[in-house]
């Protein structure tokens, strides 16, 4: 039995990786989904692809960093399928390495703009559609990032993951009385997207535990048992789903 049949997510950052696996799973386990990127053209043949396997599967292509944008992705979502179950915040800028004395303003601004800045807006455009029906669940996907780092990890990256978890656990304090749960995933490297990692990086990064890289379908596993009844009473956690890279709180 599909557990997530007649819920609805939005799930950004759809076109491929972490984004495209969550979407997929959720879409498999009877969730119907609007595929969420700003790659357009990407994003419409994964729906498209998805829709072909009998799935309810829909796109939008959004700029996460503009609110107004935000606004429109869940409009379209309550127009396609008339409620909002679920917002999956998963897409990201994978920010260039960078030194703190190397980075300039542009390079800040958008960092902080697309993997901050765009998770608010669009929580913010959900949140009334939410509160209205007092459920919901709202899943961030942050970065092993937010609480380690290598010495080429851009600060503005870390600082842009790390306020992801503080959105997260604020959140949950204000929401869980209206019936809206928020948590958020911190995944180690995947090894399948983003920037790949260095010779110098992936050598440490072995060192540092033995499970390897799992690619993006542990995330994706995670959110589903988020989404699932198995999540309904989770609130305001941080899941580490790195492999053993992060251990403990």
């Amino acid at each position: 039995m599909n557990e997530l049949t007649g819920q609805v997510a939005i799930v950004t950052g759809a076109a491929q990786g972490i984004g495209e696996c969550i979407a997929r799973n959720l879409a498999a386990d009877g969730a119907r989904i609007l595929l969420a990127d700003i790659q357009e053209d990407k994003v419409e043949s994964v729906a498209n692809s998805l829709r072909d396997e009998g799935m309810h599967a829909e796109s939008f292509c959004v700029d996460i960093a503009d609110p107004l944008q935000a606004a429109k992705m869940v409009a379209r979502a309550l127009d396609a399928f008339g409620q909002v179950d679920a917002l999956v915040n998963n897409a990201a800028l994978d920010a260039p390495p960078g030194n703190a004395w190397e980075i300039g303003e542009a390079h800040w601004r958008e960092v902080i703009d697309v993997n901050l800045s765009g998770a608010w807006w669009c929580t913010q455009a959900v949140l009334s559609h939410m509160r209205k029906r007092q459920c919901g669940k709202i899943v961030t996907i942050s970065s092993a990032s937010a609480r380690t780092a290598s010495p080429e990890t851009s600060p503005a990256y870390s600082a842009a993951k790390a306020g992801l978890i503080g959105l997260t656990i604020s959140l949950s304090v204000q929401l869980e009385g209206q019936g809206i749960l928020v948590n958020a995933i911190t995944p180690g490297a995947t090894g399948n997207t983003g920037t790949p990692l260095s010779e110098a990086e992936g050598n440490l990064y072995s060192f540092a535990f033995p499970l390897g890289t799992g690619g993006p379908q542990p995330t994706a596993e995670a959110v589903r048992f988020l989404l699932r009844p198995s999540g309904d009473w989770i609130s305001g956690a941080v899941l580490n789903i790195s492999g053993g890279l992060l251990r403990g709180i």
